[in-house]
């Protein structure tokens, strides 16, 4: 029986395939672009991790038979903003954890919802990194994507 364990990485997608004792039997790395279209802007293309994962579990798993893989586990970074449209498309780059282009919309809801509002809805006082200051974003400069927007998911889903 075998077990494989993905990080869906900022750099890049680790895998590895371990057997029922917790032996690796094998590790891989498949690397992806970051962009930066402006300063303090931080994107990826989500198709990039699809393309490493189906990569990655080809090379994964070559010689192993289907019928021994037991599980997969999936991990991987947090807070990148996936915008999903109608068709089940991604609408344009996710945004990600570490992008600071969110400061106005981090004010606004830190200080006009109130970080106090903000903590009772969902936890947290608001960072450039997350994912609500980013939808302001978009709402606020790409009106056009925004309209668009059917689901919102994390780099990992």
């Amino acid at each position: 029986m075998y077990y494989i364990g993905a990080d869906l990485g900022t750099s890049g997608l680790k895998m590895i395939l371990m057997d029922e004792t917790g032996d690796i039997q094998k590790t891989v790395v498949e690397r992806y672009p970051i962009s930066y279209p402006k300063p303090g802007w931080s994107e990826q293309d989500p198709a990039d991790w699809v393309n490493a994962l189906k990569r990655g579990l080809k090379t994964l798993t070559a010689g192993v038979p289907q019928d021994e893989i037991r599980g997969i586990g999936i991990d991987g970074q947090m807070h990148g903003l996936v915008m999903i449209d109608a068709n089940n498309q991604v609408i344009r780059p996710a945004i990600l954890w570490n992008d600071t282009r969110t400061g106005q919309q981090v004010d606004y809801l830190n200080k006009t919802i109130g970080l106090e509002n903000l903590t009772a809805y969902t936890g947290n006082i608001a960072f450039a990194g997350f994912t609500a200051p980013k939808i302001l974003w978009v709402k606020e400069h790409e009106p056009e994507n925004f309209k668009r927007i059917k689901s919102i998911m994390l780099p990992k889903d």
